[in-house]
């Protein structure tokens, strides 16, 4: 059976079938929640909660990765579960590289990115393939007008920026929260454990 996307709003039993979406996988939504990107075998693409056809924005022929939506309309993504980052504009166009791994290492990642709020940078999980897994992967953050980097944590993946000025991370199965300078962009103080045996699947 075909995957699809569907579309179920909090105060709904039953999900809408978007239209289109037919083998989509690993979506993700606008800043405004009106839209849905996704990937298909080779394609990025967005659809509207509205319905209508899907959009392509871009070729994704090395099978699609996972992503991120800025408030300026920009997408961050992977282009493959394996590799770096890219970025293309929501409205669609040429995919441009923004990091890269050692091509000699098949099993290094750039994954799971996310804009901070003010859309000027997003954090990622960094991984080389050595021994120890994600757990014992680094959680990056790229400014995306000059492309530098800066370390924000060794030894954790998943890396996400929370409302309560947090660094979540996820490492042995449990979750931890760092607190985060948002204007100096660094962790102030060590990240205690709040949730533990959480299930992680890391090759999604």
């Amino acid at each position: 059976e075909n995957r699809h996307l569907y579309l179920r709003t909090l105060d709904q039993l039953e999900g809408t079938l978007l239209a289109g979406t037919e083998e989509a996988y690993s979506p993700f939504f606008s800043p405004d929640g009106q839209w849905v990107a996704f990937f298909t075998e080779k394609k990025l693409k967005k659809v509207s909660v509205l319905g209508g056809a899907p959009l392509t924005l871009c070729d994704a022929k090395q099978g699609g990765g996972d992503g991120t939506w800025g408030t300026d309309g920009t997408i961050v993504f992977a282009l493959r579960k394996n590799g770096g980052l890219w970025r293309v504009p929501a409205v669609g166009g040429n995919a441009e590289e923004l990091t890269k791994t050692d091509p000699k290492d098949k099993t290094a990642a750039h994954r799971w990115a996310q804009f901070l709020p003010n859309g000027d940078a997003v954090i990622y999980t960094s991984h080389d393939g050595n021994s120890g897994g994600y757990d014992e992967a680094i959680i990056e953050l790229l400014s995306l007008d000059n492309k530098q980097h800066k370390t924000l944590y060794r030894g954790g993946s998943y890396g996400r920026y929370v409302p309560s000025g947090n660094l979540v991370f996820v490492r042995g199965g449990t979750l931890f929260a760092a607190p985060f300078d948002f204007k100096r962009l660094v962790l102030t103080g060590p990240p205690p454990p709040v949730l533990q045996s959480v299930a992680f699947a890391a090759y999604m």
